[in-house]
């Protein structure tokens, strides 16, 4: 196909899922409380926000995102399982929202709590594992927390929970990525790697960043043990491979194909299904950049912030994109991460950093 009619077919596409976006996927920081205090912890996470949503505003805050049509939350921290009202929010959080899931350290989920998160009606869980051995993973997190995290994941299993080990790599432990990937296999729970970012408790560490070389590196390895095991067994980010690979890129090019697609096709689908809450209510972008810009839900519907607001807008048109994304004929099926171009730059459209593909 030729660069023009390939651009044509993937804008014609994308615009398509832009006029239908919903956030389907929501991920609450149900607590900034935590406690583990891991050396490389994304939020900094400690004690809790003095102005978190309390339980009835949890229940409010559920009932927006029904309103708004959200399909799936995922709850996470900090930590969720030290907060004392997890076991009601989930169960009414499932009673209206047809998939929820937890994000844990698996610190606390000893057979009898996690009967009791099974019998409020969870049923998803990924459990952070930062190795396939107790002495990296306890290095960052604590003496001890390996084995709590690895018996976790057994008791989740043994209440039939669809259960994930969450692997956020970094130079730390970039050479474990096999091994990891070994012991999900073993342990028969999928895998999920996302990049470690250099923020929270981690600040400034930059040299724990992987190189572009590594993402590389990685993002081919991880696309193989995907289409070896399945995309339900191995997930990651994978927006720069899709549009390395032809049989992908054939894929979003078909016209045939239904809506219910797209999601594989935009790239970056921040604010076209996902979106972010921060445990006081604060809605963001991916992890936590944007914050301050979108407005707090004990006073906005999600709903209307999600039509309205001008940011999402300018972030939904990819016209909007500079540098070598705005210019990149892959635009419409990747999009960049602008997580990082925000973070790196300041600016939500400017070109990803990060990007390997033509380098």
């Amino acid at each position: 196909m030729k660069q023009e009619d390939f651009l044509a077919v993937t804008r014609q596409k994308y615009n398509g899922a832009v006029e239908k976006a919903k956030p389907l996927i929501v991920g609450l920081n149900f607590t900034n409380a935590c406690n583990l205090k891991c050396r490389l912890c994304g939020t900094a996470a400690d004690q809790p926000l003095i102005d978190e949503l309390t339980t009835q505003e949890m229940y409010q805050a559920i009932d927006n995102m029904v309103e708004a049509g959200v399909m799936h939350l995922s709850l996470g921290g900090g930590e969720p399982t030290v907060r004392e009202d997890l076991i009601p929010v989930v169960k009414y959080a499932t009673r209206y929202i047809s998939s929820v899931g937890l994000v844990t350290n698996g610190y606390l989920l000893d057979e009898k709590f996690t009967s009791k998160l099974a019998q409020a009606g969870l049923r998803q869980v990924m459990v952070s594992l930062d190795g396939a051995k107790s002495d990296i993973h306890d290095a960052n997190r604590g003496d001890g927390s390996f084995e709590k995290a690895i018996q976790a994941i057994k008791n989740c299993l043994r209440e039939s929970m669809a259960t994930r080990i969450s692997f956020t790599i970094s130079q730390t432990n970039f050479p474990e990525l096999k091994d990891v990937l070994a012991l999900a296999l073993e342990l028969d729970v999928a895998l999920n790697v996302q990049e470690f970012r250099a923020g929270g408790r981690a600040e400034g560490r930059n040299e724990l960043v992987l190189t572009r070389e590594q993402r590389r590196e990685m993002q081919r390895y991880l696309f193989q043990a995907q289409k070896k095991y399945g995309a339900g067994r191995v997930g990651f980010e994978n927006r720069y491979i899709i549009s390395e690979d032809e049989n992908s890129k054939k894929i979003c090019t078909d016209p045939s194909l239904s809506d219910d697609f797209y999601d594989y096709c935009v790239g970056c689908f921040t604010g076209i299904y996902s979106f972010f809450l921060k445990a006081n209510g604060e809605m963001m972008l991916c992890g936590h950049y944007a914050e301050g810009l979108l407005g707090n839900l004990k006073k906005k519907r999600l709903i209307e912030v999600w039509r309205n607001s001008e940011i999402l807008k300018q972030l939904r048109d990819r016209e909007n994109l500079k540098g070598r994304c705005g210019n990149c004929v892959n635009r419409y099926i990747c999009g960049g991460c602008r997580r990082d171009a925000y973070r790196m730059t300041g600016d939500i459209m400017a070109e990803d950093p990060m990007c390997w593909r033509g380098r």
